[in-house]
């Protein structure tokens, strides 16, 4: 049943990260426009856990190494990965380019 779930999370994410329109680069969108534009809410909310931890928890918990983290936390947007939140891995998002990736990580740490 597990993997059945993992699996419906990561065709669901993929196939629902859409495109965004109207903007020419990262730098035209701030952070809160780039997580709802990929929608991001599909596993990620504010301040509590759904299938992925909260943008509140993220924050909280790098928050003494924001620096390093803004690039881990954009590597993580991109490839995905497994094993720092939970049970259920993190499915990679190939579309959100780097630029995007580091927008997003940036508003996340700075969230409080």
């Amino acid at each position: 049943m597990k993997k059945i779930l993992i699996h419906f999370v990561q065709v669901s994410f993929i196939f629902g990260c859409g495109v965004l329109p109207g903007l020419a680069s990262a730098a035209d969108a701030d952070g809160a426009t780039l997580v709802q534009a990929r929608r991001c809410y599909g596993c990620h909310q504010m301040t509590q856990a759904l299938i992925g931890p909260a943008y509140t928890a993220i924050a909280t918990r790098h928050a003494a190494n924001k620096p390093v983290m803004e690039k881990v936390l954009a590597r993580k947007i991109i490839d995905g990965g497994a094993g720092n939140w939970g049970v259920v891995p993190m499915v990679p998002n190939e579309q959100v380019s780097e630029d995007e990736a580091r927008v997003i990580a940036r508003w996340i740490l700075n969230l409080k």
